[in-house]
């Protein structure tokens, strides 16, 4: 084991160069970056998604618009009974 730490050594050096920061600090913002990463394609594309959220707002868009209708349908209607009822008496 000793013998492979000290075969490694001079690469580890070599990338440290090449990289100019240690191994250990590319290792951790390597790490870091995969993380935010998968965070902001869950945000994107997982359950609780801009894209749901989207599709959310465009089914409350068109549900209000059914919701309008119906409430101008049941007032002509409302007026019609009104009417029918005055009729009668």
């Amino acid at each position: 084991m000793i013998n492979f730490a000290n075969d490694i050594q001079p690469t580890i050096h070599k990338i440290e160069e090449l990289l100019g920061l240690s191994i250990k600090v590319f290792i951790v913002t390597a790490v870091l970056v995969i993380f935010l990463g998968v965070y902001i394609a869950n945000l994107v594309f997982g359950n609780n998604s801009l894209q749901v959220l989207q599709n959310l707002q465009r089914e409350k868009h068109v549900l209000q618009q059914e919701i309008d209708g119906l409430k101008k349908e049941n007032a002509a209607l409302h007026k019609e009974y009104l009417e029918w009822r005055d009729a009668q008496k």
